[in-house]
């Protein structure tokens, strides 16, 4: 079976590598890059490591990104705005449900499926040196606030509706390194875990 995985991983250098275009290359070591932390986990995101993943040269890397840290930088935008996509197509297809518990349970669902990116992600935003970072960030929790006002509007103030969708985002994060703390190595959280995280937290905000 490792033989048969390795063919397929170098089939696919192969063919990164005739489709090589500048213009492609930045995505290209993004898509690798994923590719590598899905695997491998943070371990294995060397710069030659997702080079040889991309199909370039290690030298080409530092045409599209200064270093390692830009890389991974980089990487964290984009989960930023993964995890925004994943709770707008969430909000909208939401049906009965409310705006906290369709863009929550999303939330929460992208860490179950991608720890290791979410906890790149918010290690980049607290490095505090990257404005793309914050603003990616920022994105996501637009998402979030505008599908929680939604939800609270009719029973408070807009301003406070406001500072409950500010205090949920920040309570997702305390949900999520509970969660990653309690994961068996090599996995993340269970499902039931924060599924009943979201449960409790909408009956504590309603005050039920």
């Amino acid at each position: 079976m490792a033989r048969t995985g390795a063919a397929v991983t170098s089939t696919a250098i192969l063919e990164r590598r005739r489709t090589y275009h500048v213009g492609n290359v930045r995505s290209q070591l993004l898509s690798a890059a994923r590719e590598i932390l899905q695997e491998q986990g943070r371990v294995g995101l060397s710069l030659r490591a997702i080079a040889d993943r991309g199909g370039v040269a290690p030298g080409t890397v530092y045409y599209h990104y200064a270093d390692k840290a830009a890389l991974l930088g980089g990487l964290a935008v984009d989960g930023f705005r993964q995890l925004a996509e994943a709770m707008r197509t969430a909000y909208e297809t939401r049906g009965e449900q409310s705006g906290l518990r369709s863009t929550g349970l999303a939330y929460l669902n992208f860490l179950r499926e991608k720890p290791e990116l979410y906890e790149l992600m918010y290690e980049a935003l607290d490095a505090g040196r990257r404005a793309d970072v914050a603003a990616a960030e920022a994105e996501a929790f637009a998402v979030s606030r505008a599908a929680i006002v939604g939800d609270f509007v009719g029973q408070h103030s807009p301003e406070m509706a406001e500072k409950i969708a500010e205090a949920i985002w920040a309570w997702g994060r305390g949900i999520a390194a509970v969660a990653l703390s309690r994961a068996e190595p090599g996995s993340g959280p269970e499902h039931e875990t924060l599924e009943s995280a979201v449960l409790g937290l909408g009956a504590l905000i309603a005050g039920r």
